[in-house]
């Protein structure tokens, strides 16, 4: 039972959530400090952030087998409830489990990093109220997912909510009050495409039975030419909001480890547009997206540290 609740929480995914937190923590680090109580909200916001990439993922595969959407000759891997190994009812205590680890953490998250600042408290808990709330209607009640609108929510939570976010709290959290910095919003346009990415992959390996199950999402609206122009177009925007950021705030040599990085998302990109007709090879692309996404953000955080050294050591 625990391994089938494991590939129901899809540990992958969790790297994408927890490693756009770490880039705002880091960020939050930089224009902050770095002690026990900043490392130890930095953990809590990540935390968070894993509890709520879990929920979501608990929600989607609720709402797909409620909705008869997942069916059977689906190219994506078979999830515990298509199985039968988790009944609905189990995942509906699931999903209320998680909701409440997520409140937990994320209120002792809040609460440390602001403080006395009330204002401030009752906007991040909304954010968080309002983050539990999409995630629990991707795909049921409203299931905007179905309708298309899945990518500008993504874009949303794994991008400014993401990175944004945990800057704010550290720096606040630092007694550096809680302003935003211009690379912040421009790496949180970046991490949030890259997020936006995986689920376009994940859309165009679906497209087939997307369509015969009345799941109308932008690569079901795209089709395949547009779907990959539109994944290209991403990528395209990901390099150069990464760059900017890197230039406007910190040393523009160092572009060149963001470029190093980039160079394995770079060539999953083109073999996605290359493929893309071929819903088993863009399937395959999946896991090497993930590793792109994840080298970059390593980039991010050797340049924050490089920088944080040079200026502050």
């Amino acid at each position: 039972m625990l391994n089938q609740w494991i590939s129901e929480a899809r540990p992958r995914t969790l790297v994408l959530a927890s490693g756009n937190c770490i880039v705002g923590a880091a960020l939050g680090f930089y224009y902050g400090a770095v002690n026990l109580y900043t490392l130890t909200l930095a953990l809590l916001i990540v935390i968070t952030a894993s509890f709520l990439q879990i929920l979501s993922n608990f929600a989607n595969d609720y709402g797909d087998a409620i909705s008869g959407a997942d069916a059977v000759g689906r190219l994506g891997p078979m999830r515990s409830i298509m199985e039968g190994g988790i009944t609905l009812n189990q995942l509906r205590r699931g999903m209320a489990v998680v909701i409440l680890c997520a409140a937990f953490t994320g209120f002792i998250a809040v609460c440390m990093a602001f403080g006395n600042n009330l204002d401030a408290i009752a906007l991040f808990l909304f954010l968080g109220v309002i983050s539990i709330v999409a995630a629990l209607l991707y795909t049921i009640g409203l299931a905007y997912g179905y309708k298309g609108l899945g990518d500008i929510a993504v874009f949303i939570f794994f991008g400014p909510l993401s990175v944004i976010g945990p800057q704010i709290m550290i720096t606040a959290a630092s007694g550096g009050g809680t302003d935003i910095y211009p690379d912040t919003i421009a790496l949180s346009v970046s991490i949030g495409l890259e997020s936006v990415m995986v689920l376009h992959i994940n859309n165009m390996r679906d497209m087939a039975t997307d369509r015969i199950n009345g799941k109308h999402t932008l690569a079901v609206r795209l089709g395949a030419r547009l779907s990959a122009i539109y994944h290209a177009i991403l990528f395209g925007i990901v390099v150069l909001t990464s760059f900017a950021a890197c230039y406007m705030s910190h040393k523009g040599t160092e572009i060149a480890i963001l470029a190093i990085t980039l160079i394995p998302l770079m060539a999953s990109t083109v073999r996605i547009v290359r493929n893309v007709s071929d819903a088993r090879l863009v399937a395959a692309e999946f896991k090497f997206t993930i590793l792109g996404i994840t080298l970059h953000t390593l980039g991010w955080i050797i340049v924050l540290t490089v920088d944080f050294w040079y200026y502050y050591a």
